[in-house]
């Protein structure tokens, strides 16, 4: 009976240190991450969270909750959230911030733009957005000054000196008349420091083709 009173004591005091050191452990574990905290890739391209580790100073290494979606076929700006607690129940959390970048949005902006075809030549101004979706495509709103004149084309590489611009074959109803007009061509970049580049675009209104020639520069 003396031996089992001596046990229950001690299974109480022992019971009552670590109860000790529980209330004593303030100390959130430590999250480090594997690589950037603030990272960017190329619309419509595949990401890899690199992860990251938690140790707290009582109990080692201990598991991290991941919270957090990136959308690599949507620009935008997403958040990873990583959390960690240890026994005593301390809380820690940490944030990777990946940027999803349509990598032409380096030509978005308002232009002054120069048609001429067939030796006539006048000017207008335009504007160049980004597509959400599609990396390296961008679209001008009113291409050759035609209401409703949503040209969509993209650039083979955005950064680079004299890189070709596609403008795939594309149906728009625009213009006066009010018709639907057919656009094809290609392009090149001119310069990169003053946003400068050209379109060789031909236009079919149903009965004729016209090669028109629209010079860009950057506002």
């Amino acid at each position: 009976m003396k031996k089992i009173n001596i046990l229950l004591v001690l299974g109480l005091v022992a019971l009552v240190m670590f109860s000790c050191i529980n209330d004593n452990d303030m100390i959130p574990p430590v999250i480090t991450l594997n690589g950037s905290s603030d990272t960017t890739i190329a619309l419509n391209t595949q990401w890899t969270d690199p992860g990251a580790t938690a140790n707290d100073d009582e109990d080692g290494n201990v598991p991290i909750n991941v919270s957090g979606v990136v959308n690599k076929d949507l620009v935008g700006v997403y958040t990873i959230t990583y959390k960690a607690s240890d026994a005593a129940g301390n809380i820690s959390t940490k944030t990777r911030t990946v940027r999803v970048r349509n990598m032409a949005d380096i030509w978005k902006g308002d232009y002054f733009v120069t048609d001429n075809s067939g030796g006539i030549e006048y000017t207008y101004t335009d504007h160049i957005s980004i597509s959400q979706t599609q990396n390296n495509y961008v679209n001008v709103n009113k291409f050759r000054n035609y209401i409703n004149g949503t040209l969509e084309f993209y650039f083979t590489n955005p950064d680079s000196l004299n890189a070709s611009i596609v403008v795939n074959a594309q149906n728009i109803t625009c213009g006066d008349p009010y018709i639907t007009r057919l656009f094809y061509g290609m392009g090149q970049i001119t310069s990169l420091t003053n946003k400068t580049f050209e379109l060789f675009v031909n236009e079919n209104d149903g009965s004729s083709t016209k090669s028109i020639v629209e010079s860009y520069q950057k506002n």
